[in-house]
């Protein structure tokens, strides 16, 4: 048992609902996300349930769970939370490793449940196995969603505006105000102080209304909201007395565009505590900004600019100039920040050989700025279609390009002096894009995999191409983007954003592309 602090049991003999919260990746990784510690605070303040957490350890272990050591078949029900596309099939395992049928239509207990944000996107892909989908955010029904749990009452808990059932229809809700939803303050956390997960989480915002192209959240989550400063200095008065942490992680997609920023920031420095910030956007900069980062103990940065080329920035709609990227970095190295790791993607419509050469030119501003090339790690990943994207219909690059240009980015580093360089495998971007835009053919495939799981595999990229190939497919051809005018899997599934709108956003990116807007 880890050393924790604000762990909660309790006798399940004296509640009505015993609910698993899952989290299908390690404990690590899922106790620094800060929808676990809302539900589980959440759920363990009602009288009448208990919440016990999982994790998923190895494929073939079964999970037990953190407070009491038992299995999952043991609730009434298992909540999943369904950060990625990846976690679908950890999911699986723990739910068949723990004796419980994987398909809803075979199981009568526990009811499975599921949400987070690739759940809300697109259900389709793993709908056979769960029983019910949280669509959007969680508040706006978690008061029905338990109460209708507690009475195991399926028709009532379908009925339910924000619940998504296979074959049906469903709308994404969003909590209106952040004043007024609910903020965990008792958070349970590690007492290990080199754990990530000994940080106070502190949710000043939700969504973004930068809209950049190829980014789900932007979509998904819209409009963007903002918790007051005087909201956020209640949380932190009641959440740091209740935790004993000295330590705050900001958690927003647009933090840096919070109207209060400059006094959120001053009032965690006048409680002396340290923190970490989201990447840094790359906008018009401020001296007290980056002297307030450096201040919470700050010494390295991220950003995330995509791509070197201005031109592609304009494609993908994050635009930011060269001249407040140079700010930022001069200002950052000035408040004694000596590390900057840099985000890109390759495969972006209409790249070229020209707008990665613009590479050099990014790392000379780096160096020009003060940074040490020791000290600058760069990132690159394949631009991953995403379902309620504009750049949903448009295709992953191909393999051979992907190798192509990560080999001609690596060397302009390598010349440059940067040795920390990374990339993703381009067959697990492939994977990724075929689960954000598949609809029932893909729940076929996961099906196939968990079998292949239960006879010893490893759920690797063997696993994937010996489940593909009686099936006809290959890893590398797996994702087909959708035609234009075609109907989309989890159209049924209603949002904010219209697909007439982002129909227009890949028509405008397309021409940015070619040259012709």
């Amino acid at each position: 048992m880890l050393g924790e602090r604000n762990v909660v049991t309790k006798d399940c003999r004296r509640v009505s609902l015993r609910f698993a919260l899952a989290y299908p990746n390690i404990y690590g990784v899922g106790m620094s996300n800060l929808g676990i510690r809302l539900l589980y605070e959440y759920i363990n303040n009602r009288q009448d349930a208990l919440c016990e957490r999982f994790f998923f350890t190895k494929y073939g272990e079964v999970p037990l769970s953190m407070e009491s050591r038992l299995p999952l078949q043991d609730f009434d029900v298992v909540g999943f939370s369904l950060q990625h596309e990846m976690d679908y099939l950890r999911m699986l395992n723990m739910l068949s490793v723990s004796g419980i049928p994987l398909r809803s239509s075979s199981r009568k207990k526990p009811i499975v449940i599921a949400g987070g944000p690739s759940a809300s996107a697109n259900p389709l892909p793993f709908s056979p196995f769960i029983d019910f989908v949280v669509m959007g955010e969680a508040e706006p029904l978690l008061d029905d969603l338990l109460a209708a749990l507690s009475a195991k009452d399926a028709g009532r808990i379908g009925g339910l505006r924000g619940i998504y059932r296979a074959g049906g229809t469903a709308e994404r809700l969003v909590a209106g105000d952040l004043d007024a939803a609910f903020h965990p303050v008792r958070q349970i956390h590690s007492q290990k102080p080199d754990e990530f997960s000994s940080s106070f989480l502190l949710e000043v915002s939700r969504g973004c209304s930068r809209g950049c192209r190829f980014c789900m959240e932007c979509f998904l989550y819209h409009p963007r909201r903002q918790r007051s400063l005087r909201r956020i200095d209640q949380i932190l008065d009641e959440g740091l007395a209740s935790t004993g942490l000295n330590r705050v992680t900001c958690i927003s997609s647009a933090f840096f565009d919070h109207t209060e920023l400059l006094k959120i920031l001053s009032s965690l420095k006048a409680r002396r505590l340290r923190f970490s910030l989201p990447s840094l956007r790359i906008s018009e900069t401020s001296d007290a900004l980056v002297q307030l980062l450096a201040a919470g103990g700050q010494r390295s940065i991220t950003i995330a600019p995509e791509t070197p080329s201005q031109r592609l920035r304009e494609v993908i709609n994050k635009r930011f100039g060269d001249d407040q990227l140079r700010a930022l970095l001069t200002g950052a190295k000035g408040a004694g920040i000596n590390s900057l790791k840099i985000y890109l993607m390759v495969g972006i419509p209409g790249e070229t050989r020209a707008d990665l050469q613009e590479m050099e030119g990014l790392l000379r501003m780096v160096t020009s700025s003060g940074f040490r090339p020791s000290s600058v790690h760069v990132s690159v990943n394949p631009m991953v279609p995403k379902s309620n994207t504009p750049f949903q219909w448009s295709p992953i690059i191909s393999p051979t390009e992907y190798s192509e240009r990560v080999s001609f980015l690596r060397r302009i580093c390598s010349l440059h002096g940067v040795r920390r360089f990374e990339c993703m495998d381009h067959r697990w971007g492939v994977i990724q894009a075929f689960l954000s835009t598949g609809g029932e053919e893909a729940s076929v495939v996961l099906g196939a995999l968990a079998d292949d799981l239960r006879s010893g595999g490893g759920g690797d990229l063997g696993s994937w191409r010996r489940v593909l190939r009686p099936m006809g497919k290959s890893l590398e051809k797996l994702h087909a983007p959708p035609d234009l005018d075609s109907d989309l899997p989890w159209e049924a599934i209603k949002g904010a954003i219209p697909k007439s709108h982002l129909i227009r956003e890949h028509q405008r990116a397309i021409s940015l592309a070619s040259g012709n807007a």
